[in-house]
């Protein structure tokens, strides 16, 4: 396969995809398109149970398959040892990461968080969601890994420039469900613009889940890319 030409096709797709997600959220769902209930919760980008949540999920087992392939060419080629870890330590975690969005899990913790007699009182003191309290230091010390690690085994400018934009992706979707956690969180901008607070609060997760999806794709054709450098050719044998 010509790798330039699939790396360009899988990113042009996938933006695609996202785009498309996310008019037909707003045009279908929340602009009520369809007079059907069923028809508009299948294209509303804030349910778990949609289209465009099947999508991420998918896209980051993707990325979590790409990874593990990387770590079983490493295994083979790279001499480092802590460098292999490195590897199966990404691979871990977009592994979780992509369990988690289809199960929800860190979401589910946060709200179970609220009962725990260790976070109780952090959570009830925080103005936003409960799950960034448990789960942020943890996020943004992985996100800082990821950003080291990277930037040493991935030596091309573009690759880390990738990876610093995936990276500014996640940084901005945390920000935006920040936000959504207030209470009053967009009452500046709902005076404003004279919206209903619903809708600010729809398109804002739509935006957050459509940025969250482009940072993934960004990512996918990063480890995609590095893969096709690491392997010119694949060689799969069944025993």
């Amino acid at each position: 396969m010509d790798s330039r030409r699939l790396l360009i096709v899988v990113f042009f797709s996938c933006v695609a995809i996202e785009i498309a997600l996310f008019v037909l959220d707003w045009k279908v769902n929340h602009e009520r398109g369809s007079s059907i209930g069923a028809i508009r919760r299948l294209f509303n980008t804030t349910r778990e149970d949609s289209l465009a949540s099947w999508f991420g999920v998918t896209q980051t087992f993707v990325v979590a398959l790409v990874l593990w392939l990387t770590t079983a060419i490493a295994a083979k080629t790279q001499p480092s040892r802590w460098k292999r870890v490195g590897w199966i330590v990404l691979a871990v975690f977009f592994t979780y990461m992509a369990i988690d969005d289809g199960a929800k899990i860190h979401e589910r913790l946060g709200t179970a968080s609220k009962s725990f007699a260790v976070t109780k009182d952090a959570v009830g003191i925080y103005p936003s969601y409960a799950w960034q309290v448990v789960f942020m230091p943890l996020f943004a010390a992985m996100g800082l890994f990821m950003l080291i690690f990277l930037w040493q085994e991935l030596p091309r400018t573009k690759d880390r420039v990738r990876v610093f934009l995936a990276l500014s992706c996640f940084g901005v979707a945390v920000v935006f469900d920040f936000f959504e956690g207030l209470d009053d969180g967009y009452a500046w901008l709902i005076e404003e613009l004279d919206v209903k607070k619903r809708t600010i609060r729809h398109y804002s997760k739509s935006i957050e889940e459509t940025i969250e999806m482009l940072g993934m794709t960004i990512l996918l054709v990063t480890f995609l890319d590095n893969l096709m450098q690491r392997a010119r050719v694949l060689t799969v044998r069944f025993r």
